[in-house]
């Protein structure tokens, strides 16, 4: 996706294109790295054909954290990404989980490692395709191949290696995790790492021509998607907080130094600001409960919904307004996707329920207990944050409802904040070049100049003490 924003961080022009997901064994996911670069090359062909291209000063890249993406000495790929949701590698983590290696690296970067980290990746390509890792010349993420194939330049940026290959305090390798991980023979093909603001290069004289953008273009590299999101909606405070409620539910507190808390749980990622780092608790599975639940289960609701002939979603959210906090009596732990759940807890087998169903519930109950559910997945993740929040600013599919952000609101006793804007992921990657360039002072002023408040929901004290014991029932 490429998305064309003015100073101000006013979405002008859009353009982009789905990708292919890989699947060729159980639990793999992969991406082919030369179909998302003419993937990328189309859409910001596309965007900039809108304007003068002396217009354009400067190109954002974000994308999806861990995973590997492996370049030759030649700069070709050497085999389709890993993508973040690839999970091949459970062995290899179990082990670490066994002998005490997780807890020792989480220590040291504040992370707790799953199946899709580059570490476990890279250890798995040794034990099972050994001829093509020693070929490798790079590690990098998916953001950096982008960068490469612009620029010429590998380096990466401190939020993207801070999970897990940084120590949390200095946002350096640290010669530890390395040796921990059974990596110390790979060091020379880590990227340089940079704070994302220093991550920029000029762009290829022959890139610009292909783009049809003047060779004075510069291309910044970072942050990682969810930190961009997090300055796109301007949470760059220490307290501040953040959720993106999309495919996973990513909640993130900020803080100005590396607070480790809960331990073994979530990870520790070094924000664009020098001073700022995101203690981030997910949730697997967001704003898919609701999508599952619809297809499976929700038959009725989809036919009453047309002969309404009102959009499922609004129609979705009347019917849930029509029954009280609580569900009468339903409880729904939103944990469906094979992985189990991440946080504020690790389980791997953890599954999806519907608790207290009777003869007398009714569809509308079990819907509203979903909503329900995903909000108390929330507030489990951020009653185990290292520090409480006092608001959080809300991007994702799941933001897109009015209802549901109330009932986030009321859950959680804090305001939920919309901001304008649809693409944040986007728009964060457009700040930080901006800052990189010299546009903005910093980040403080580019949040100032472009940071605007669509929305604010208030909770209801009333409704707050009554989610509060619905909360003790869904933990126990």
């Amino acid at each position: 996706k490429a998305v064309l924003f003015d100073t101000s961080g006013n979405e002008i022009h859009q353009h982009y294109q789905k990708l292919t997901g890989l699947t060729p064994y159980e639990n793999w996911y992969e991406e082919d790295m030369m179909e998302i670069w003419e993937s990328a090359t189309t859409c910001i062909r596309e965007v900039a054909k809108s304007v003068n291209p002396e217009d354009i000063l400067g190109i954002g890249i974000t994308g999806q954290g861990d995973g590997l993406w492996m370049i030759d000495k030649e700069g070709n790929p050497i085999r389709p990404g890993m993508c973040y949701c690839d999970g091949r590698t459970t062995e290899i983590v179990e082990e670490w989980r066994k002998d005490g290696t997780l807890e020792k690296a989480f220590d040291i970067c504040g992370t707790a490692v799953f199946g899709s980290a580059q570490c476990a990746e890279i250890r798995w390509m040794e034990k099972y395709e050994k001829e093509a890792l020693d070929r490798a010349a790079a590690f990098l993420h998916v953001k950096d191949w982008l960068f490469f194939k612009m620029t010429g330049v590998i380096s990466s940026d401190e939020s993207d290696e801070s999970i897990p290959m940084l120590n949390a305090e200095t946002r350096q390798y640290d010669d530890e995790l390395f040796r921990l991980f059974g990596l110390e023979q790979y060091i020379d093909r880590f990227p340089v790492v940079k704070p994302s603001y220093e991550n920029y290069h000029k762009i290829l004289p022959e890139i610009a021509a292909l783009f049809g953008l003047t060779e004075n273009t510069v291309v910044a590299a970072g942050p990682m998607d969810i930190p961009a999101c997090a300055l796109s909606c301007g949470v760059i405070e220490d307290g501040q907080a953040c959720t993106i409620m999309g495919t996973a539910a990513i909640h993130s507190l900020i803080m100005d130094e590396p607070r480790k808390l809960p331990r073994m749980a979530g990870m520790t990622i070094a924000h664009a600001p020098r001073n700022r780092w995101i203690r981030l608790l997910s949730s697997l599975c967001g704003t898919p409960n609701l999508e599952w639940f619809l297809r499976e289960i929700g038959g009725k609701v989809i036919n009453e919904a047309k002969a309404a002939n009102m959009n499922i979603y609004e129609y979705c959210s009347k019917l849930v307004q029509e029954v009280p906090i609580g569900s009468r009596g339903v409880v729904y732990h939103p944990y469906l996707m094979a992985g189990g759940e991440r946080a504020p807890f690790f389980k791997n087998n953890i599954k999806a329920s519907f608790t207290g169903v009777s003869f007398v519930t009714e569809i509308k109950d079990m819907l509203r207990a979903v909503y329900e559910g995903v909000a108390m997945a929330m507030v489990d993740c951020y009653s185990h944050m290292p520090s409480p929040v006092n608001e959080v600013y809300v991007s994702g599919g799941g933001a897109k409802s009015d209802v549901w952000m109330q009932i986030f609101a009321d859950a959680m006793g804090k305001d939920m904040i919309i901001c304008e804007g649809e693409e944040h992921g986007a728009r964060g990657a457009a700040m930080n070049c901006g800052v990189a360039i010299g546009i903005y002072k910093d980040y403080e002023d580019a949040v100032k100049r472009i940071v605007r408040i669509k929305k604010r929901f208030k909770p209801n004290p009333d409704n707050t003490k009554k989610y509060q014991e619905l909360y003790k029932l869904y933990v126990k």
